[in-house]
Order: C-alpha cells, then structure tokens, then sequence
C-alpha cells in the first residue's frame, strides 16, 4: 500500500467517524492534509528518482574514464615501444643488483688485503697466537739487565720450507741457553736450489703461546721478501731477547723451553 493511499484511507475514516457537521467545519483541513501527504509522496519519489540517477551517472562516468585511460594507454605505446620500456626496466634492475654485488666484492676485498698486515701488526705488538713481539721498545741499561739468579731457558730453533719453494732453510745451531734480560743472536741458512731467482718471504712464531709476549726480536729477516739467485746460500741473524718480566709472571715457573720456529713460503706474484 502506497503512501498517498494509506493518508487517504486514514482521513476517510476520521471524517466517517466524526459528526457530520464537524466533517463539514473541517472539510478544508481534511482536503489540506491530503494535500501535505501527497507533497511528501511526491519528494520522496523525486529523491528517489535523483538518487538511482545520480548513482547511475557517477557509475556510467567511471566506466567512461576507465575506458578513456585504457585507450589512451594503448595509442601510448605500441607493442614494439612497450617491449623496449620492459627491456629498459630490467636492464636498470640488473645494473642496480652488479652494482650491489660489486660494491660487496670491493669491500670484502679491500678487508681481506688488509687483515694480513693488520694482523702481522697486532702480533708483533702484542704476541698474540704465539708471535714475537718485534714493535720499537724504549729499555735502559737497568732493563736489559739479565737475571743471573734466574734459571736458564733453552731457546731452540726450528726452520721449515713450503713445498712449493726450491730452498732448502735450517738453523746453523740447534739450541742458545740464556736467561731473562740477556740478549742472543742465531743464525739460519737458507739455500735456492733452483736455476732461477726466487724471491721467498718467513713466518714464525713461538711455542709455547703463552710465551710470546716476552719474547722480543730486536732484528729478523720475518715478513720481509728475500731474493735468492740460483744456487745463492745466505746467512740470516736473529737478535732476541726474553723480557725480564717473564721472571715475574707466576704462568712462566713450568716453563723451561721455548721453540722459535720459522717457515719459509714463496712469495705471492714472484
């Protein structure tokens, strides 16, 4: 039942239910009423009719740009030109993915040419997994004094080659006996046995470890290249010293043998 229909209905009934003579007073109430009703049938229906209109024209003008973007989409680029602008996007990813991968190759490189003289560094000063210190000490004539009442450490020498150099490398004297504070000198020989020049470079280190720290090189051949012509032999000093301090350290009463050993390789590039 509709709106109008039903304030219809409703004011027939009022106006059968009252006098006759009220119906009469009141006709022109009733027949304003009627006409306030259906106003408002009227505006409702017309909103109603604006609104679907409304909506279906905000949808019909979506619709419209969609289809005006698409098409202008496709007059934009045709399938060669689309082909090359994909083309061109994944060349730039690849380049940004070398350039990520270059820049970590780079960093990684430069940290591993520079661990090798850092760590040779941080050895020398400090004797860290068993090598002699070898950094610039400043030791006054009280210093360098050696123990006499100490017991005498014997200080053997061992010499090792790589397989892949031609030399033969060895201490001319197996063992030197001395005492905190003194100072000694040894010497190792080392031969090319090849028909050409090689140029090789040494390593070492001190057993036992814990030793390292008090034992300095005041001279070495260590760490630097060494060239030898075909069948040369050379004489190679080393000038040591255990620090007096090695007395004083409780770690060091069991300790009555120290082994300085080195290794000969052949040098990288040469």
């Amino acid at each position: 039942m509709s709106l109008l229909s039903f304030a219809r209905q409703s004011v027939l009934q009022a106006h059968r239910t009252r006098v006759p003579s009220v119906a009469l007073r009141n006709s022109d109430r009733v027949q304003t009423t009627i006409h306030r009703y259906q106003r408002c049938y009227r505006d409702q229906r017309s909103y109603t009719i604006d609104s679907t209109a409304r909506s279906r024209s905000q949808q019909q003008q979506q619709q419209q740009q969609q289809q005006q973007q698409q098409q202008q989409a496709r007059r934009a680029f045709t399938p060669r030109e689309a082909f090359l602008r994909h083309q061109e996007a994944t060349r730039r990813k690849n380049l940004t993915g070398i350039l990520y991968v270059g820049s970590f190759v780079i960093i990684f490189l430069g940290i591993s040419y520079a661990a090798v003289p850092l760590y040779r560094l941080l050895c020398k000063r400090t004797g860290f997994m068993g090598t002699p210190k070898t950094g610039p000490y400043i030791r006054d004539a009280e210093t360098l004094k050696p123990l006499d009442n100490h017991r005498r450490i014997r200080v053997q020498f061992s010499g090792q080659v790589s397989t892949m150099l031609n030399w033969s490398f060895k201490p001319e004297q197996k063992q030197v006996s001395v005492v905190p504070g003194e100072t000694a000198l040894a010497f190792f020989k080392a031969e090319n046995k090849s028909d050409k020049p090689i140029v090789g470079i040494a390593t070492y280190n001190v057993i036992p470890e814990q030793v390292a720290p008090y034992f300095n090189k005041i001279q070495c051949f260590c760490f630097d290249e060494q060239q030898l012509d075909p069948n040369e032999e050379i004489d190679m000093p080393v000038f040591f010293f255990i620090d007096p301090e090695f007395a004083d350290d409780p770690l060091m009463d069991d300790i009555d043998t120290v082994v300085l050993s080195y290794t000969f390789f052949k040098a990288s590039g040469r």
